[in-house]
């Protein structure tokens, strides 16, 4: 059992207050490093220049890159024995953009599933693997998504107990993926993100191949579901509605800003709490009316980020969204989400927390103790964990 010690804030919450309120030209640290001690040798690394005070930013979807005339060279790992597993790959296969996807299926049941994908007329080709196969499967691969063993238990939504059953498997594989391909950029959807991110970011900082921009945490889903219910409640195509997304990468810690959505921002009181309630409540929505699981949209959301990122590497700019990083947006908060461009090396620019209305701004600050538990919570399992790979050794 993991046990956890909540971050105690009260002495530094008048200094947060003062920080978020603050013109959002102060809030970012642009190039200093983040002054946390067990950090400072590795900081040098988040030097990358922050442009909080960016205007209108260019936000593309993944499926821009369905597109016939756009092509690439960019090979994909999939790491997960979940349905969703499956379906980013499907998705996945459709674009030209990919040229090969490697299915790692870590719990022996989507053989099958694979097969009868590659029978889906598309140049891309899907090779399936066995757990015991993954440094095979990670050779040459340019972008590896470490997504859920298994499909959510609805059951039970309790973060903590998510981040106790899905631990030793996610230390297991970042071990494996920073030993046999360290190179390649890390999209993490393997819930919850606010602590999994943390701890694959931890494992590679030990194994000394540390790089804060080319590890990922997915905060897809919850945007994908957030302007849904927004454009359904206004009746809008979701593919023209943008919610920018900061805070954690889970339900109860991420924060959509609303009072920054295009094409429309101005939202009442009571429908920005009602649609915030329904973006939390979605996983017990979905789970009261009998479903596993949110695997559909879990797959599509991951399949859109990875094009994301494999938009980048092929050299296409301007491609802009909301991802759970390390970060020095916040100093407070070592990882945070917010809009970020992606590139060739990953995440080439963050641009900070924008201005953002009082409501929004409180939501943050009951944000950060709940994301700072999730980041000590990883710390200590990875801990935990190399201690007893050392003693077995």
């Amino acid at each position: 059992m993991i046990v956890i010690q909540r971050c105690r804030l009260k002495p530094i919450e008048k200094s947060i207050s003062r920080c978020l309120y603050r013109n959002i030209s102060n809030i970012s640290t642009g190039d200093k490093k983040i002054e946390n001690t067990e950090d400072k040798n590795n900081d040098k690394k988040l030097e990358k220049k922050t442009d909080a005070c960016s205007t209108k930013k260019p936000d593309f979807n993944g499926w821009d890159y369905f597109l016939p005339d756009r092509k690439g060279d960019v090979q994909v790992t999939i790491i997960g024995g979940s349905d969703a597993s499956i379906y980013a790959a499907v998705l996945l296969k459709q674009s030209r953009l990919i040229k090969q996807i490697h299915l790692v299926d870590t719990k022996g049941s989507l053989m099958s599933a694979v097969l009868d994908a590659n029978h889906i007329d598309t140049s891309t080709r899907i090779k399936y693997f066995k757990r015991r196969n993954l440094k095979e499967a990670l050779k040459e691969t340019n972008i590896i998504a470490l997504m859920d063993e298994t499909n959510l238990d609805t059951k039970d939504l309790n973060i903590i107990s998510q981040f106790e059953a899905a631990s030793m498997y996610v230390h297991e594989m970042a071990e494996k993926m920073v030993r046999f391909n360290s190179n390649s950029l890390v999209a993490v959807f393997a819930r919850p993100v606010t602590a999994t991110l943390p701890m694959v970011s931890e494992v590679y900082k030990h194994s000394g191949w540390w790089d804060p921009d080319r590890i990922i945490g997915s905060t897809a889903l919850d945007r994908m579901r957030m302007e849904a219910i927004t454009a359904n409640l206004l009746d809008l195509n979701p593919a023209f509605l943008s919610v920018p997304m900061v805070g954690g990468a889970d339900s109860n810690s991420i924060v959509p800003l609303l009072s920054r959505a295009s094409p429309i921002n101005g939202f009442p009181i009571a429908q920005q709490r009602m649609l915030l309630q329904s973006l939390r409540n979605a996983d017990k929505k979905i789970a009261n009316n009998g479903s596993e699981g949110p695997s559909l949209s879990d797959g599509v959301a991951a399949a859109k980020l990875i094009l994301m990122l494999a938009g980048g590497l092929s050299g296409y700019e301007n491609i802009v969204s909301s991802a759970y990083v390390r970060s020095n947006v916040l100093p407070v908060c070592r990882f945070f989400t917010t809009e970020l461009q992606f590139g060739t090396s990953g995440v080439m620019k963050n641009f900070g927390l924008p201005k953002i209305s009082s409501s929004e701004i409180s939501l943050v600050e009951q944000a950060i103790p709940l994301i700072n538990e999730c980041i000590e919570m990883a710390i200590k399992a990875v801990k935990s964990n190399r201690h007893i790979t050392m003693k077995n050794t």
